[in-house]
């Protein structure tokens, strides 16, 4: 972990030149949090992914899945640096150190950690209530901007 926290603290010194120590510390801190470690590993987790790709119950052999599984591992584990300099940079970009410190106080209580870990849940349930909507709409998007750029 504090080679991580070396290696993201050096990624994004040139992005974050010119925001305090204290402020790149406390967004260090904030990425850092158990709490948002876990919804980072559940956000980049191979099943999820797979899921997302549409390679789950496709009825592929075990073998193929486990392949596939870890070539999706290894380039999830290769992204998880930038995403969680990212992270850093866009807290410290975005927020004073008194918000970040409350997210993080937050985050850190037994009430945050139990909101957050219901996050994932939460968005699963949503966007897949939401997708066949966003699939009619990007039809109906498609057609009409289609329809105007024929005009």
């Amino acid at each position: 972990m504090r080679l991580l926290t070396f290696v993201t603290a050096s990624f994004i010194a040139t992005s974050a030149y010119g925001q305090s120590q204290e402020l790149i510390d406390a967004a260090t801190a904030y990425a850092n949090n158990p709490v948002q470690q876990e919804l980072m590993n559940d956000m980049l987790s191979p099943e999820g992914v797979m899921a997302q790709m549409g390679l789950i119950g496709t009825g592929l052999p075990e073998d193929k899945l486990q392949a596939l599984s870890q070539i999706v591992s290894e380039e999830l584990a290769n992204i998880r640096p930038a995403m969680e300099a990212a992270m850093i940079n866009g807290m410290a970009s975005s927020f004073t150190l008194e918000e970040i410190t409350a997210l993080n106080d937050f985050y850190s209580s037994p009430v945050g950690a139990s909101a957050m870990s219901k996050m994932t849940p939460f968005m699963q349930q949503t966007m897949a209530e939401l997708g066949p909507e966003f699939q009619k709409m990007q039809g109906s998007l498609a057609r009409r901007v289609q329809e105007e750029m024929s005009r």
